[in-house]
């Protein structure tokens, strides 16, 4: 499906946006909560996706079902529904629209939560024992 330029200005501001929102819900909830800054902003960068989800075309939105966009539109009332929202409506815009940008210089870094992480414990798995040498 081809994105119109209109659209695609907007899936990036959308894009920026969640990429700060997952990022704080990488954080732990009790230390986000607590720091009434760290709300403010997870408040600011979704209202701001909200914003931006209300400027995308009917079509777009429609074709992507896999963002719950209702859940995204609806203003949270309290700091606990903020982050339940956050947690899931911040990967969920990332993984179904980032690849609509895949071609466009600022989509190299962005933040892609489907990417495979490697951790010391799956590369010390994954390497393969020297074989011993024989002792004369």
């Amino acid at each position: 499906m081809a994105v119109s330029a209109r659209d695609k200005k907007t899936l990036l501001t959308l894009i920026e946006q969640a990429q700060l929102v997952y990022l704080l819900t990488r954080l732990p909830k009790k230390q986000v909560l607590d720091d009434p800054k760290d709300v403010a902003r997870l408040e600011e960068s979704l209202a701001a996706m909200r914003a931006a989800a209300r400027d995308l075309s009917a079509s777009l939105r429609e074709t992507h079902t896999g963002v719950q966009w209702d859940e995204l539109a609806a203003t949270p009332d309290s700091p606990d529904l903020l982050w339940r929202r956050a947690k899931r409506v911040g990967p969920q815009v990332l993984r179904q629209l980032r690849p609509l940008l895949a071609g466009e210089p600022e989509a190299a870094f962005m933040l892609d939560p489907t990417a495979e992480v490697t951790t010391k414990a799956k590369v010390a798995k994954s390497a393969k024992p020297r074989p011993r040498s024989k002792r004369r």
